[in-house]
């Protein structure tokens, strides 16, 4: 097995990203931020990846933040810590977090076991979150530390959840199964434990042969969402339909809809 804390694997198209430390239920730690900015560096430059794959070896996704790291600043004075989570959000967690936001191809989380802290933010970068029924989705950094949630928690937690509920699972600390995290919208689909790998690989699939350029513009759009007006919303659309409306990809649509067979996606 590969020893890297994080594994990039890239095939037919399909990147995946796999956090690689299952002893500890694949904890983050700074070397593994910087690994994750190198990997999106890698995937933003290469023309022949339709889709990135995020997932965790082992028997859980990702349990957050490895407190151990000296990351975390446990080891400096009380007033020295302040400056240095600065420093490492800035330049590390935020900067992945940005970094994993912006590729242009459909990001898609594939999440087993335990999700907690920082693994729920990572989970929720993708636009597409797949997870098996066994799995369980933690905010503890409230309840059980003092902090709160990052990574773009609160950002994705508000929008998936709605303030009540974001509250209540981020302040109470309870789990949530990957059952009722379908249920409430803050992830795509819950299935059979036996059946994750299948549903993961069917969508990865299915976003890798799509169409790219259409993929790229939607996430910003849904986004801008909540925070736009509805005349605003409508001229956005319009932006984006305009460019998208003259793209060889829309051509190919329509004329595979003519001919009666699936479409030929070339990213163009």
């Amino acid at each position: 097995m590969n020893d890297k804390p994080v594994v990039l694997t890239i095939k037919d198209g399909i990147a995946e990203i796999r956090l690689n430390r299952p002893k500890v239920l694949n904890a983050i730690t700074r070397e593994m931020l910087k690994m994750l900015r190198d990997y999106a560096a890698e995937i933003a430059g290469r023309d022949d990846v339709g889709v990135c794959v995020i997932a965790g070896e082992g028997r859980g996704f990702c349990a957050g933040a490895d407190l151990t790291d000296p990351m975390m600043g446990g080891h400096l004075p009380r007033s020295e810590r302040g400056q240095n989570c600065i420093d490492v959000m800035d330049g590390d967690i935020n900067a992945m977090v940005r970094d994993l936001y912006a590729l242009q191809v459909p990001k898609l989380a594939v999440v087993n076991g335990i999700v907690a802290g920082g693994g729920v933010g990572l989970a929720l970068v993708a636009d597409i979150v797949v997870a098996a029924r066994s799995a369980s989705f933690l905010e503890p950094l409230v309840s059980n530390l003092g902090l709160i949630p990052d990574l773009g928690g609160t950002w994705r937690l508000a929008r998936g959840l709605g303030r009540a509920r974001a509250l209540g699972f981020a302040m109470l600390g309870e789990p949530l199964s990957a059952e009722q995290a379908a249920e409430w919208g803050l992830i795509w689909k819950c299935v059979e434990d036996d059946k994750l790998q299948e549903e993961a690989n069917t969508i990865a699939g299915k976003l890798r042969d799509g169409p790219r350029l259409a993929q790229a513009a939607l996430p910003a759009l849904i986004d801008r969402a909540f925070l736009s007006s509805f005349s605003d919303q409508l001229d956005a659309e319009r932006d984006a339909q305009s460019i998208l409306c003259q793209t060889e990809d829309a051509e190919e649509a329509v004329t595979a809809f003519k001919e009666k067979r699936a479409p030929r996606y070339r990213g163009r």
